[in-house]
């Protein structure tokens, strides 16, 4: 097998089972019998214990263990701890199984995205080519947790989880043909980056826009229920907004590959407010269902113009790092910070919730302004130097 062929698999299995992690796991705490301020509560702990360790851990675990090595005891690792979510559910012990998870399973993200960066600079892949089959795998994984809540009940959609990372475990069995066999992670390099100003700006769009998803993530099919849509339909309706995600992913290179990377994050930030401000007012069910489809640009817009912000702007020694950072900031402690306050608004108004969304998102078209002026700068530096 090709790494070409086995990142692909990767990446579909693995979104696999995120996509019951992330889009069912609030609906499966609150069919367990946990109120909204539980389940924001532990959701919250899982999104900080898995940020801390992506940015932290991951970083220490890949100057140490050989990635190929890595890539499998990750895997049957979340393998084991998954079954813990089918014990008795009560408050503390969920909150200590979400903490744990959170440790390691959601390493497999940063994985995957620092072996696509590497393979992409080889020439070994096309990083959108590949990265499709992960939203791929993650609409087919919302199209099983639909069947399974919808014959079994909300209550069994965790075993959609637990199966999926023992496909996950048993597919790394196979050793691909061509699997990168060094990689070298710079020794200090969040400090390196953090001096990157056209990166950390980019970080910074980055974890607003993506912790933007908070309330969606927590309580989007929750909220869609309560609009009278019934399980399958729900599934269907987040299956849109991946469809188009995925559609984004497998023509990026077209579409947008003449595009800097400012106006990407520019584009995505004005997608968002649209997209949750729309979600902020009452509006007819089919309109809803139409705001689905910006999903393409407020997730996987955001995730491709840190891709090319990586790509362009990063130096290679420093791409672990970056893929670290941005899974543990944006798309963990980002989210987490937002999700801390999500519970009380969703209570109150699942309207004030997405409003507060579209808000996190306005000082993005600050950071993209700063960005121009950074990239300008540096351009007209080998001019005022001859």
């Amino acid at each position: 097998m090709s790494f070409r062929v086995w990142l692909s698999a990767r990446f579909f299995l693995f979104f696999l089972t995120w996509s019951s992690y992330l889009s069912y796991w609030g609906v499966w705490l609150l069919a367990s019998g946990f109120g909204p301020t539980e389940v924001t509560a532990i959701i919250t702990a899982g999104l900080v214990s898995r940020s801390i360790s992506i940015a932290v851990v991951f970083p220490m675990l890949c100057r140490t263990i050989p990635l190929r090595r890595l890539s499998q005891l990750l895997a049957w690792t979340a393998t084991a701890l998954s079954p813990l979510y089918l014990t008795h559910p009560q408050f503390g012990s969920m909150l200590a199984v979400s903490v744990l998870v959170g440790i390691s399973y959601p390493l497999l993200m940063p994985l995957s995205e620092t072996l696509a960066t590497i393979g992409a600079a080889n020439g070994q892949v096309d990083y959108g080519s590949v990265r499709y089959f992960g939203s791929a795998g993650f609409l087919f994984g919302l199209c099983v947790s639909g069947v399974v809540g919808r014959l079994a009940g909300s209550g069994a959609l965790v075993g959609v989880f637990v199966v999926g990372c023992l496909l996950l475990a048993v597919a790394d069995v196979v050793s691909p043909v061509g699997f990168p066999t060094v990689t070298t992670v710079a020794s200090g390099g969040r400090v390196r980056l953090l001096r990157n100003r056209v990166y950390t700006l980019g970080l910074g769009s980055s974890v607003l826009l993506q912790g933007a998803h908070a309330a969606y993530y927590a309580f989007g099919a929750e909220y869609f229920s309560r609009l009278g849509v019934s399980s399958i339909n729900v599934s269907l309706m987040l299956a849109l907004a991946v469809g188009c995600e995925l559609l984004l992913f497998k023509y990026a290179g077209p579409l947008l590959g003449g595009y800097p990377v400012p106006v990407l994050f520019a584009a995505a930030a004005a997608i968002s407010v649209l997209r949750w401000g729309l979600l902020a007012v009452p509006m007819p069910l089919a309109f809803v269902v139409l705001t689905q489809t910006l999903h393409a640009g407020t997730f996987a817009l955001t995730h491709l113009a840190h891709a090319r912000c990586v790509q362009s702007h990063v130096p290679e020694d420093l791409w672990p790092n970056a893929q670290a950072l941005y899974a543990g900031l944006a798309i963990g402690l980002g989210v987490a910070a937002v999700t801390a306050v999500t519970g009380p608004l969703y209570t109150a108004s699942p309207h004030w919730a997405f409003l507060a969304m579209a808000v996190v998102c306005l000082p993005c078209f600050l950071l993209v302004r700063l960005q121009v002026k950074v990239l300008r700068d540096e351009a007209t530096v080998p001019e005022s130097v001859s």
